[in-house]
């Protein structure tokens, strides 16, 4: 019997697809390399089909088919990931789509159980007719599943108050080439040995297939207050914001832009001087008090808090004019490109690895913004955007190229982490030796612990 058609056998013909234009909506996510490859004119590499699991059974079936006949798998959710964790040519893809339920919702212990490939809006919505909030946004969240979340360590603009993925993951399901099903227990902590099931968030597809998440829940507050501050220096917007993230204030949303991005940011609003720009959202009780504590602590100037309702109101708006300008659409031409590298440091090494890293990405592009985001007692996230108008695609692509080069190393050197939500894939894949240190030699001993035969998304994390 044919490899595919051994698998419409185990899942039915209907969930195994050899369609065209489905291979190719699962060829490559987000990342601007494939895009601008299509934009060339290139034919990306296929998959070999795509498959439609519904229940962890059939994942089941899949995994242990591939394993034995050696077939690589690309595990799929909503293909939003900026950092080529989806390459899948020649391979199967596991679009998990289909495992889009809520399985159950312990208003109790305030835990929801979900398949991976539920949508962010769906669950959403679903939570919020409860009373309820995941409290997790990232940029791409209409667009993203749970199980894409989970699999890319990723962190939504509200983490100052609810956490990142990993503070709201409490189990996994999960199926591995070598151990079939696999499952952890719902508890609020243990002291069981190492939290091996820890293993699949942010490991991008490389040791196995994600089928369910337990996460936690918290009630959608009725109280919010919003407040924008001005400063002159970038510095002192920095200090301002690890005074914040250190107090007892219990900030929602904590973001300062630099004086190139706030000019990105109020290019609707010619009123607005740019500068640097704190904008800041507190939600519970006293919410309008710990509002104006945290504007006399900044030591900078009030400014419009209407500009937070603003960034409320269009705060995932990118996500679409993204896909416009690397379709040759907008202010950067038909060859122009932009993109997006986040990273991390902690206050001490942060002041240092914002200039150092505008230093050395400016003499690669035409626009170099950087807002502070993600904030922590310790440390922060840095998420700097580029834009650059080439003359053609052979000067794109080096421009693009020239970026990953210059802030990856330039990051590494000021003391950062190369990621801090956006994982690694194969575009930050040639730092992440480096990035780890003595920990590199442990991750290749899990792979090929958990995935002998390498069948799992092979090439991601450099692996």
């Amino acid at each position: 019997m044919k490899p595919l058609e051994h698998l419409a056998e185990l899942l039915g013909p209907h969930r195994v697809s050899t369609d065209p234009a489905d291979l190719a909506r699962h060829a490559r996510d987000m990342s601007p390399g494939p895009i601008m490859a299509e934009r060339r004119g290139e034919e990306l590499p296929l998959p070999l089909c795509v498959v439609r699991p519904r229940s962890t059974d059939q994942v089941r079936a899949v995994v242990s088919w591939a394993n034995s006949s050696g077939t690589s798998l690309v595990p799929y959710g909503g293909g939003s990931g900026v950092c080529r964790a989806i390459e899948s040519g020649g391979t199967v893809v596991v679009d998990l789509r289909a495992m889009d339920e809520i399985l159950d919702f312990d208003e109790k212990s305030r835990l929801v159980r979900v398949q991976p490939g539920m949508m962010g809006p769906d669950l959403m919505k679903a939570l919020h007719s409860w009373g309820y909030t995941l409290g997790h946004e990232p940029q791409s969240v209409k667009i993203s599943t749970v199980g894409g979340w989970v699999s890319t360590m990723a962190s939504g603009q509200l983490s100052a108050r609810y956490g990142d993925i990993e503070d709201l993951v409490v189990a996994l399901e999960a199926v591995l080439p070598i151990a079939g099903v696999v499952r952890s227990k719902v508890s609020p902590r243990r002291a069981t040995g190492p939290d091996v099931a820890s293993l699949m968030i942010g490991s991008e597809g490389a040791f196995g297939i994600i089928t369910e998440v337990t996460l936690r829940v918290a009630p959608i507050s009725d109280e919010a207050a919003d407040r924008c501050v001005r400063f002159e220096h970038m510095t002192d917007g920095v200090k301002a914001c690890r005074s914040i993230a250190q107090s007892e204030l219990r900030p929602t949303l904590v973001r300062l832009y630099d004086r190139d991005d706030s000019t990105l940011f109020l290019r609707n609003h010619p009123d607005e001087d740019p500068g640097p720009l704190l904008l800041m959202s507190f939600e519970g009780g006293g919410s309008e008090a710990r509002a104006d504590a945290a504007v006399v602590l900044s030591g900078g100037e009030p400014g419009n808090d209407d500009l937070v309702t603003h960034w409320w109101e269009h705060r995932n708006d990118m996500t679409e004019e993204y896909i416009g300008l690397m379709q040759g659409e907008g202010l950067v031409g038909p060859h122009g490109i932009v993109e997006s590298i986040e990273v991390s440091g902690s206050w001490t090494v942060l002041r240092d690895l914002y200039h150092s890293m505008k230093k050395a990405l400016e003499p690669h592009a035409d626009f170099v913004g950087c807002h502070l985001s993600h904030v922590y007692p310790d440390g922060a996230c840095l998420y700097f955007s580029l834009g650059r108008v080439a003359p053609d695609e052979e000067a794109a692509q080096a421009a693009m190229e020239g970026w990953w080069d210059a802030a990856m190393r330039s990051c590494l050197d000021a003391g950062g982490s190369i990621s801090h939500h956006h994982g690694i894939g194969r575009s930050k894949s040639p730092w992440l030796r480096q990035e780890l240190g003595g920990w590199w030699e442990p991750l290749v001993a899990i792979k090929k612990a958990l995935d002998p035969n390498n069948i799992m998304n092979p090439g991601v994390l450099g692996l």
